[in-house]
């Protein structure tokens, strides 16, 4: 009897440890979940168009990612009270005085992110991701709805604003534009692979291993992975000079599934997540109310 209860005690280990590693970095004839495996930006609208994926899959993806998410709270919270160890600070808080000043000048007013303009684009991008200073922000000045998405204990200042929705997101980027008089937006899926790329044809931004310590991740090497988010700002930026585009949370973007505006895009992997959820060609979709710990956004907005 001992012999049959430990084996099936291996046997639920074993099974929540790959739930918890379950996401859709594969092909959807391999998984048949709701993704997309795009080569180069060019040919997102083209694949959208042609794939012949049955929506119903998202709802399979989105139940497969709750019951991943629930075995991963049960490790959290035994860890939510250790702090950060060696935890980075802001990016704008390591400058020297001349680069903060510029930095300050680069955005649309003193609550707005930092925008970063992409060469050869008419778009600039989000220098990091939307943090929950910057959100808690919003809500201290009558904006985003007054909604206060928890931080999983993790803290917030620094960290990237989790718990959002799209239409959440879309609270925010009302509020901000209508205090700095400038159109924010999110990016559209094209938008956001050629700003992760920077102009690489590698699986990462940083070549085609996934090294150790470039982002954070399941298997990332970081300080943060498979535990919590990162304090943005926290590793090398690509070369557009833009910060965890890969890894730490998922990013939301404005393009719609397949045509249906209900559910929308989003990309980049995150610290539970394995590293080939980050590649540039990995995106999913989620339904415009969903909110999830990993999943976060950034910014956009056209330009002349």
């Amino acid at each position: 009897m001992k012999s049959i209860c430990y084996t099936c005690l291996l046997v639920l280990i074993f099974t929540g440890s790959a739930e918890a590693r379950s996401f859709a970095s594969t092909l959807p004839s391999e998984r048949e979940a709701g993704i997309l495996n795009a080569k180069m930006p060019t040919e997102i609208a083209k694949l959208q168009a042609s794939e012949k994926i049955d929506a119903s899959n998202g709802m399979a993806l989105e139940e497969a990612l709750e019951i991943g998410d629930t075995s991963f709270q049960r490790v959290e919270s035994q860890r939510v009270a250790q702090l950060d160890k060696g935890t980075k600070r802001h990016d704008s808080e390591r400058l020297p005085a001349g680069d903060k000043k510029q930095a300050e000048e680069n955005k649309a007013c003193t609550d707005c992110p930092e925008l970063i303009s992409i060469p050869g684009y008419k778009f600039a991008i989000g220098k990091f991701a939307v943090t929950f200073e910057e959100w808690d922000a919003c809500v201290a000045d009558g904006g985003c709805g007054g909604y206060q998405p928890p931080d999983n204990g993790w803290g917030r200042g620094n960290r990237p604003v989790i718990n959002v929705n799209w239409n959440d997101a879309q609270t925010y980027i009302q509020w901000l534009s209508d205090k700095s008089g400038k159109a924010y937006r999110l990016p559209s899926a094209e938008e956001w692979e050629i700003a992760a790329r920077a102009g690489t044809t590698t699986e990462y931004y940083w070549g085609d291993d996934v090294g150790r310590n470039h982002a954070n991740c399941d298997g990332c090497g970081s300080e943060w992975d498979n535990r919590r988010t990162a304090p943005v700002g926290s590793f090398k930026p690509n070369a557009f000079g833009l910060y965890d585009m890969m890894g730490n949370v998922w990013q939301w973007t404005d393009t719609c599934w397949q045509g249906n505006c209900a559910k929308r895009l989003f990309f980049g992997g995150s610290w539970n997540h394995r590293p080939q959820d980050m590649r540039a060609t990995t995106r999913n979709w989620f339904d415009t109310t969903k909110r999830m710990r990993y999943l976060g956004f950034r910014l956009a907005m056209t330009t002349p």
